[in-house]
């Protein structure tokens, strides 16, 4: 079995690729834009997903029989400041990808990751949200994610040979995340505040939040990744799948846990530049259709944080 994993040297992709390696007979090829390093442990092929030529050439190359597709501009932030440039990357990535792969005529199995974020801002009464809900996105990134997922059904529906699958996860954390993530941004600005507190003694605690009243459907990246390789296998082509826990948790949970962890007084403090224009305020999955598959979530969001500040704490910054 020959995998290929765009968005391999992300944080969400090195976890997948570690999986897939487990897998007897399973053969890895990742794609990203940095060049490999001598370090990599499994093939890896530098490569802009806009670039449908060379694109092409390496499909050709490695003939996968199964794509994951996790590679986009996935940063809310970075979407609403430069719109054009996520849609050329989620959605004409997208498009490169699967008209390449339909061309190639072999039968291939197609998952596009898109996000939860495409549901945009629920109403209570519509939560736990379904996938037969209708999208209703509310910035650049979500839009994206929406129109990319219209291609994947389209081209389940157009190709003998293209068995496409829409994964839509909720949000997932993990060691590794980028900081500018909330998990990892409070445990890094927790552990700063702790670090500085030796040396100034009597300075009060604080650290800058956003708004910490919206809920979000976390899982840890793991059970993300156990999803991601069972849809390969099981998912039904043309179908969408939610993957999350089927639970809420306020960000103000989030800070009193890592603030429980701490065993010191931490005061938040609202930094205006972080409060998004248009804002999800609550979140909760329904993942029946996932779990029908024989899918279970098998880590707790609060043993996921735990395990976030404990390996950033004992790895880049010494507090003993």
């Amino acid at each position: 079995m020959k995998c290929l994993v765009t968005g391999a040297e992300g944080f969400v992709g090195t976890y997948l690729v570690r999986e897939l390696l487990k897998r007897p007979g399973c053969e890895v090829l990742g794609l990203g834009l940095r060049e490999q390093t001598k370090t990599s442990s499994f093939a890896f092929r530098a490569c802009d997903l806009r670039d449908s030529a060379n694109l092409a050439r390496v499909l050709d190359d490695f003939a996968p029989d199964v794509v994951f597709h996790l590679a986009g501009q996935a940063f809310v932030p970075k979407a609403i400041e430069d719109p054009i440039e996520t849609l050329e990357i989620n959605v004409g990535g997208t498009l490169n990808l699967l008209e390449s792969l339909a061309k190639s005529g072999r039968k291939i199995r197609f998952l596009y990751v898109s996000s939860a974020d495409v549901y945009g801002n629920l109403k209570p009464e519509n939560l736990p949200v379904s996938e037969r809900a209708v999208p209703i996105p509310l910035n650049p990134y979500s839009s994206s994610k929406v129109a990319a997922e219209t291609y994947c059904l389209q081209y389940s529906r157009s190709s003998e040979s293209l068995e496409t699958v829409v994964a839509r996860p909720f949000n997932h954390i993990g060691i590794g995340q980028n900081p500018k993530f909330v998990v990892p941004n409070f445990c890094r600005q927790i552990l700063e505040v702790q670090s500085l507190s030796r040396s100034v003694k009597g300075s009060p605690k604080k650290i800058m939040v956003g708004d910490l009243n919206p809920t979000r459907d976390f899982l840890h990246v793991q059970d993300v990744i156990s999803a991601y390789v069972l849809l390969s296998e099981k998912g039904k082509s043309g179908e969408i799948y939610n993957i999350c826990s089927g639970t809420e948790t306020k960000i103000s949970q989030i800070l009193n846990w890592l603030i429980e962890f701490t065993g010191e007084a931490i005061l938040p403090e609202v930094d205006p530049s972080r409060i998004r224009p248009a804002e999800m305020l609550r979140s909760r999955g329904d993942n029946s259709k996932l779990r029908d598959l024989g899918w279970e979530p098998k880590i707790s969001v609060k043993d996921a944080v735990r395990e976030i500040y404990e390996h950033m704490r004992y790895n880049d910054f010494s507090l003993s």
